[in-house]
């Protein structure tokens, strides 16, 4: 079961199901118009709202089979054409929530994505926040015209799975 996070229009968990098989079940998007576009595409899923809202223990507790989540986190403080105030300016600082969730879940795996511009500002702040709950960081920045857009733009793409789990022999790579 997959849990989507700051799930936009829902691209990633649209690449994220047809890559597992899986399926978005819950995702958590407070914003009007992608929440419409999610409820269209996920009609069976739930919206959990507000990601920074949510109480993650009791989601781990109500819903032990997730072992997905797919969280697309805000990027207008970590973007060359936002803020520049990094992971914990105001948008980008939604995070925290994200690392909770997957601290609380502990789902197999965790498709991340954000801009490029994470590598400046922000990994280190994701790759401890994984790192001190058991998890292990795979990533790699990628061009978005390779999977067809018709811009340059690059975007950071990961994959977090328990430390010693041996996932990065498992998984398809990001």
């Amino acid at each position: 079961m997959i849990l989507s996070l700051c799930s936009g229009i829902g691209a990633l968990d649209y690449a994220v199901e047809r890559l597992t098989g899986e399926r978005v079940t819950l995702y958590a998007e407070k914003a009007y118009w992608p929440s419409l576009v999610m409820a269209r595409r996920f009609p069976d899923a739930h919206n959990l709202g507000d990601v920074t809202q949510v109480d993650w223990a009791a989601v781990a507790v109500e819903h032990p089979e997730i072992t997905t989540i797919v969280a697309g986190f805000p990027c207008q403080d970590i973007s060359h054409a936002g803020t520049r105030r990094g992971i914990r300016g105001r948008r980008s600082g939604v995070w925290a929530s994200v690392a909770q969730a997957i601290r609380e879940i502990r789902p197999r795996i965790a498709y991340l994505e954000n801009v490029a511009g994470l590598r400046g500002r922000g990994l280190d702040v994701v790759s401890g926040d994984l790192a001190g709950c058991g998890y292990d960081l795979e990533w790699v920045c990628l061009p978005a015209a390779s999977v067809g857009a018709s811009h340059l733009r690059n975007r950071w793409f990961a994959v977090a799975s328990p430390a010693n789990s041996n996932r990065s022999r498992q998984h398809p790579g990001p």
